[in-house]
């Protein structure tokens, strides 16, 4: 009984190890098609003009719409890969097209305060061809509950 129990567990380690293996070669060919596709995209700089906003008081129901302006200060084109909000509540909207240097664009949040009474703070993640590549936007905001 225990060489079959010894025998399962020596089965069983082979299979995750194996697993583990076969995920960490694809974790590596997604880092380097990643890498190729980086060099191709020169890096640029970034300034936006507030990181953080307080919208204040709201009511319960509203869309609120923060609005993020942003200057590209680099020698080379902005491109705003992607905007993600970790709460399906918060929606992003943003730039498409690449940003010329020295001109602006802006990155927009719709927040939906339905059913979400009290202080909110929330936050969006802005990944472009900077270094570093990620740059955090946050607001906060008090949704006063409707009156019913």
């Amino acid at each position: 009984m225990k060489r079959l129990l010894y025998v399962l567990m020596i089965v069983l380690l082979i299979a995750v190890s194996s697993c583990n293996s076969r995920g960490r070669s694809n974790e590596n060919s997604v880092e380097a098609e990643a890498t190729e596709a980086d060099v191709a995209v020169k890096n640029t700089s970034i300034k936006f003009d507030e990181l953080e906003k307080d919208m204040g008081q709201v009511e319960e129901g509203e869309q609120v719409v923060i609005v993020y302006e942003l200057k590209n200060t680099g020698k080379n084109d902005l491109f705003i890969q992607s905007v993600r909000a970790p709460c399906g509540c918060t929606k992003p909207k943003y730039d498409q097209k690449p940003i010329r240097p020295g001109k602006k664009g802006t990155v927009e949040l719709t927040f939906d305060t339905n059913k979400r009474p009290g202080k909110q703070r929330k936050s969006a993640t802005v990944v472009t061809n900077t270094e570093p590549p990620n740059t955090v936007l946050s607001f906060s905001c008090e949704v006063i509950p409707a009156k019913e």
